[in-house]
C-alpha cells in the first residue's frame, strides 16, 4: 500500500506578506505515474482536506492551515508499507518534519520517502536522525516507480539512480543523479482524482489572483538560468522543457470539461522563455477558442515578447503575469547573474500595456551585496514602472534558500549554519523582524526600503491612474474577479484574515 501525503498550510495574519495554498500538483503527477503502472495509492492532503482548520502555530505570527497531525495519521489505511511526504517550500519543512514523526509513531516499519525541492537541496539535513528512508532527488516520478518496484519484488534499491540515503554507518549517501526526463509530455497527466480539487476551487486556495473557477498546471519544467538566490538547478537542473503546445492545450480542454473551471495558473518556474512554442501554444488556444483566462503567477522573463506575441497570449486568455527583474541596480544584477537587460524589460512592459493583460514585477532587497545606492537605483526603477502603467509590484526581502548558490556561500563562510534554525525566516521576509544578510543595511532599514518601495509604487500608479483601482474594485465587487495582485492583498485583508482571527483557538 503507498500512500502520498501533502503537509498542511501556512497562514500569516500580520504584515504584507500572503501565503495561499494550492493542490498538489507534484503529487497528483506521481499519482499519475503511479496509477499509468498500474499501481493504487492514497492521498492525503492535511491542507485541502480541512482548508477551513485554522490552528495555531508558531506563538500566534502564523497560523496552520488543515488536519491536525493526528488527523492524518487516522486517514493512513493500516496496511501503508511505503509513505512519501513532499516539502516544497523550505518554510514548510518543519511541518513536514513534525507530521513524519506522529505517522512514524503509528507506523514504525514503512518506508518513509521525501521529495520535493527542499528535500532535493538540502538530502542530508532531510535523512538526519533516520525520521526519513530515502530522499528523491530531483524530478520524482521515473525515480519512485522504480523505487516501488523494487520495493515490492524484494530487491536491493540503493543504487537507483535519484535518490539518497543513510548507509549502516550512520552516514548520507547520495546516488548518481537521474537524467531529466527529455520527453514530458509522455508523462502522464495529474491525477486529481484522489484529492480534495473542488474544495481549493471553491475557497480560491490557488496561488496568484482570483480569475473564477481555476486551477494549477504546469507547461514547462525547469529553468535555463542561474540566479544565485534561486534553488531550481538543484531540483530541475538548468534544462528547460516546454511541453508541447497541442498536447498542452488538451490538458486545459480536458480539464475544464472535468472540473468545470474557467482558469488555470501556471505553477511553472518560468513559462516564456521559447518564443515560438509559447506563440504555438497561445495560437492554438486561441483556435480552439475554449473561452479560458490563464496566468503566470510565479514570474517569467521579458526577453521573448514583442507586439505579436502580446497580442496572441492576451487574445488567448493571459489575464495576469510578473517580470522578475529582482533589482534596478546593474551591479546587484551582475553579483546574483541576473541575466537581463533593464532597457529590455522596459519595452517589454510598455509592450504588454497596449493589451488587457495585467503586469507586475517582483524585486528582492538585501543581497549581501545590496547597499543605499543599490537601494535608490531599484527605487528609481520602481517609480519608472509606475508611471508607465505597470499594475502591481512585490518587493520581498532576500533569505538564502537551501540549494541556492548564496545559501552555500553563507554556510561555508559560517554566516549561518546548516542545522535549518535559519530557515523560520523564510517566511519573515516580509517583516521587520526577518534578518538581514546585507553586509550594509541592517533588518530594519531593509524593511523601511521595503515598505517605501510599496508606498512610492502604489501612490504613483494610483495618482498616475486613479480610475483603476475604482474599475478593479467594481469586477471584484460585481463579478468576484481579482484583476491585480493587490486586489489579492485587500481581500485577504478585509476578509479572509478576519475569519482566521475569529477561529477558535
Amino acid at each position: 500500500m503507498i500512500v502520498l501525503i501533502n503537509h498542511q498550510g501556512l497562514k500569516t495574519i500580520r504584515g504584507i506578506q500572503i501565503q495561499t495554498p494550492s493542490p498538489p500538483i507534484g503529487l497528483a503527477y506521481l499519482g499519475g505515474a503511479l496509477k499509468a503502472a498500474g499501481l493504487a495509492y492514497t492521498a492525503i492532503d492535511a491542507c485541502g482536506e480541512a482548508l477551513d482548520q485554522i490552528l495555531p502555530y508558531r506563538e500566534g505570527k502564523v497560523m496552520m492551515q488543515g488536519l491536525t497531525d493526528a488527523q492524518v495519521v487516522a486517514r493512513i489505511p493500516a496496511g501503508a508499507r511505503v509513505i512519501g511526504f513532499t516539502c516544497l517550500f523550505s518554510h514548510c519543512w518543519p511541518l513536514v518534519r513534525t507530521l513524519a514523526q506522529a505517522v512514524r509513531a503509528r507506523f514504525p516499519d514503512a518506508v518513509f520517502v521525501a521529495g520535493g525541492e527542499h528535500p532535493s537541496a538540502m538530502p542530508e539535513q532531510v535523512l538526519r536522525g533516520g525520521l526519513f528512508d530515502v530522499v528523491v532527488r530531483g524530478e520524482g516520478e521515473e525515480t519512485v516507480l522504480e523505487l516501488i518496484a523494487r520495493l515490492n519484488a524484494g530487491k536491493p534499491w540503493r543504487d537507483v539512480a535519484g535518490i539518497a540515503y543513510t548507509d549502516a554507518d550512520g552516514k548520507p549517501v547520495r546516488t548518481p543523479a537521474r537524467r531529466r526526463t527529455a520527453d514530458i509530455d509522455a508523462l502522464p497527466w495529474p491525477d486529481w482524482e484522489g484529492w480534495p480539487l473542488e474544495k481549493y476551487i471553491e475557497q480560491h486556495q490557488v496561488s496568484g489572483i482570483h480569475l473564477g473557477r481555476s486551477m494549477p498546471i504546469l507547461g514547462s519544467r525547469g529553468c535555463p538560468y542561474e540566479c544565485t538566490f534561486c534553488s531550481n538547478p538543484d531540483m530541475w537542473t538548468r534544462r528547460y522543457i516546454m511541453r508541447d503546445p497541442v498536447g498542452l492545450a488538451d490538458e486545459m480542454e480536458a480539464m475544464k470539461k472535468r472540473y468545470g473551471v474557467s482558469g488555470f495558473t501556471f505553477m511553472d518556474s518560468t513559462f516564456i522563455v521559447n518564443r515560438e512554442k509559447t506563440l504555438r501554444f497561445a495560437k492554438e488556444l486561441i483556435r480552439r477558442g475554449l473561452g479560458v483566462s490563464y496566468q503566470l503567477p510565479a514570474g517569467t522573463r521579458c526577453e521573448a515578447f514583442d507586439p505579436e506575441l502580446a497580442r496572441a497570449l492576451d487574445e488567448s486568455g493571459l489575464r495576469n503575469f510578473a517580470f522578475a527583474p529582482e533589482s534596478g541596480s546593474v551591479e546587484i544584477l551582475k553579483a546574483v547573474k541576473k541575466q537581463i537587460d533593464l532597457d529590455r524589460l522596459l519595452e517589454a512592459a510598455r509592450t504588454v500595456l497596449k493589451t488587457r493583460m495585467t503586469v507586475g514585477c517582483f524585486i528582492v532587497i538585501g543581497f549581501p551585496e545590496d547597499t543605499r545606492a543599490s537601494m535608490r537605483a531599484t527605487l528609481g526603477l520602481i517609480r519608472r514602472l509606475a508611471l508607465m502603467g505597470v499594475h502591481d509590484v512585490t518587493v520581498s526581502k532576500f533569505t538564502p534558500y537551501p540549494g541556492s548558490e548564496y545559501f552555500t556561500r553563507l554556510v561555508a563562510s559560517g554566516k549561518i549554519g546548516d542545522d535549518m534554525n535559519e530557515l523560520d525566516n523564510v517566511i519573515d521576509f516580509y517583516s521587520a523582524e526577518g534578518i538581514s544578510y546585507s553586509d550594509t543595511l541592517s533588518s530594519r532599514e531593509l524593511y523601511f526600503w521595503m515598505v517605501w518601495m510599496f508606498a512610492n509604487f502604489y501612490l504613483l500608479s494610483f495618482l498616475a491612474r486613479p480610475w483603476r483601482p475604482v474599475a478593479n474594485l467594481w469586477d471584484y465587487f460585481t463579478r468576484g474577479v481579482e484583476n491585480a495582485r493587490y486586489m489579492r492583498f485587500l481581500t485577504e485583508m478585509l476578509f479572509m484574515r478576519r475569519k482566521w482571527d475569529a477561529r477558535p483557538r
